[in-house]
Formats: C-alpha cells, structure tokens, sequence
C-alpha cells in the first residue's frame, strides 16, 4: 500500500495517548485521523503524519475542554445528571431533551452534524469547513441558519 505510513503513524501515535487513556483522547484521535486522511496529499512521510496527528489531537482535546467549560449548560451529555427531585434541573432537562429532539427532526443530518461539532464539540469554522469541503463561510451560515431554524420551532412551541 502506498500510503502505509499513515497507519503506522496512527498507531504510534495512539500508544502515547493510551498511557493517560480517556474517552475524550480517543474521539480526538480518531477526529484528528479524519483530518489527516482528508489532508493525506500534503504529507510524504510517516513523521509528518505523526507530527500532525498529535498536534491535531492535542488541539482537539483542548478545545473540546474549553468548550465544557465555557458551556456546561449546554452540555448535552451532562443531562442525565440532573435528578427528577430538583424541579428547575428536570426543567433543564426537559428542554435539552426538546432541542435535541428538535434539531434531529428539522435539520438535515450534515447541518445535523455541523452544528454538533461546532456547539458541542468545539470544531472552529475552518475546521468545519475542511472537513466537509465547504468555504467558512458557508460554515458559518450553516450553523447560524440551524440555530436560527431550532430557535424559532423552540420558541413558537413555547408559546402553545
């Protein structure tokens, strides 16, 4: 296989990780996989492929912890934390259930998907747009047309 060296560097590189293995290190890993691959023509050896893995990774974990902690409200994962006793956390509950339900019903699953990496996963616009190939600013309509789009049916609901 001509492009060998890509999995090798993966491997290599996830090794390191697992010595401090956590689930977030992992998914940055693989993201950080998902970019190379898509980048694959930019690099000529297995060093290189190496380097940009780990970097990618490491920025991705960041990133990804920033974004928790600049919005623990919104973390998505964290609603089940909330207990039925304490009436303003199963409120909290209940709307991040709603929205959830809301975006997988009236967004397309790739404006599905770019909203999530954006809002939960802490992507960037260029980021984005890399990874499906689209202008950042594209990227950035996508996201303000689905928050948009999710804001108005939330909202009109509210009101019935």
């Amino acid at each position: 296989m001509e492009r060998e060296f890509f999995i090798l560097a993966f491997r290599n590189v996830r090794r390191r990780l697992m010595a401090r293995h956590s689930d977030d290190d992992e998914d940055a890993l693989q993201d950080a996989f998902c970019r190379l691959w898509t980048r694959r023509d930019d690099f000529s050896s297995q060093g290189e492929a190496e380097g940009f893995l780990t970097v990618a990774a490491r920025n991705i974990t960041v990133d990804t912890h920033r974004h928790r902690q600049a919005h623990p409200e919104t973390d998505i994962e964290n609603a089940n934390k909330y207990t039925s006793d304490d009436d303003e956390a199963s409120s909290k509950k209940e709307q991040i259930l709603e929205i959830k339900s809301l975006i997988r019903t009236y967004l397309s699953p790739r404006d599905r998907e770019i909203l999530v990496h954006r809002d939960h996963d802490g992507w960037e616009f260029d980021e984005i747009a890399s990874h499906y190939q689209i202008s950042e600013a594209n990227a950035r309509m996508i996201v303000s047309r689905s928050r948009k789009t999710i804001r108005e049916i939330y909202l009109k609901r509210q009101k019935l």
